[in-house]
């Protein structure tokens, strides 16, 4: 994959596909999975998934691009951010209402489950073991929001600022994709918001770490030249 296109994830390495396993489908084109899935969805930049306070009936699987979350109704304070390969919305499982918002962060692809559709579909046997499967992959989700929350705790910018390129890089290479050399979905200013800095800082800090040849930033391309270094910088 060249770094200057969006990232799009394989079907083995999505969460859909994880799913086709659990219930014991080799193919994802299996009729049960058909009733509950809108597959590879095209999705505009800004557009709203979910607003807080909407009912939980979807979960997103991002296919390609990317989506952002904002904490409760405010779309000026960035929450979290949602990879290819990556499951929108499983955070608010069993609850009956959204806690935020989440809004497609470039043109891309997503996959959309039924939550109701699935409950229908499924025998009980089956509908078990596909919540427990997603039970599993929200405490697993709740795993990932602990390391990144340590990330955001960070006593100085520097450490945060390498942190976060760091495991972005971890989540590529969790679901199929270069851990080393990725597109960053997001500005500068989402950046900022997500880890409490401000812009300029940044800017600076992305420009001292390629001047201490840790990493090389051209505008959205991101190559990490020694991760161990970038690593002991926070670990």
């Amino acid at each position: 994959m060249s770094p200057r296109q969006i990232p799009i994830v394989l079907c083995r390495n999505c969460a859909l596909y994880k799913t086709a396993l659990v219930l014991g489908l080799e193919s994802q084109e299996q009729e049960t999975l058909d009733q509950v899935v809108v597959r590879n969805h095209p999705i505009e930049k800004g557009q709203i998934l979910y607003r807080a306070g909407d009912p939980v009936r979807h979960l997103y699987l991002v296919h390609s691009g990317s989506c952002i979350s904002y904490s409760g109704r405010d779309t000026r304070r960035v929450r979290g951010f949602h990879l290819p390969g990556e499951i929108v919305g499983i955070e608010d499982l069993g609850e009956a209402e959204h806690s935020h918002c989440a809004a497609a962060l470039e043109n891309g692809s997503l996959c959309q489950v039924d939550l109701t559709l699935l409950e229908e579909a499924l025998g009980d046997e089956d509908l078990i073991r596909v919540q427990r499967y997603l039970l599993a992959t929200a405490a697993g989700h709740a795993r990932q929001l602990q390391v990144e929350r340590a990330i955001t705790g960070l006593p100085n910018a520097e450490q945060r600022i390498a942190a976060f390129l760091y495991n972005l890089g971890q989540r590529f290479q969790s679901h199929g994709l270069p851990a080393l050399q990725y597109r960053l979905p997001m500005s500068r200013e989402e950046m900022a918001s997500y880890l409490g800095l401000a812009p300029e800082t940044v800017i600076r800090l992305l420009k001292k770490l390629a001047a201490r040849k840790l990493v090389r930033v051209r505008t959205r391309q991101v190559e990490i030249l020694d991760p161990e270094a970038l690593r002991a910088l926070f670990a």
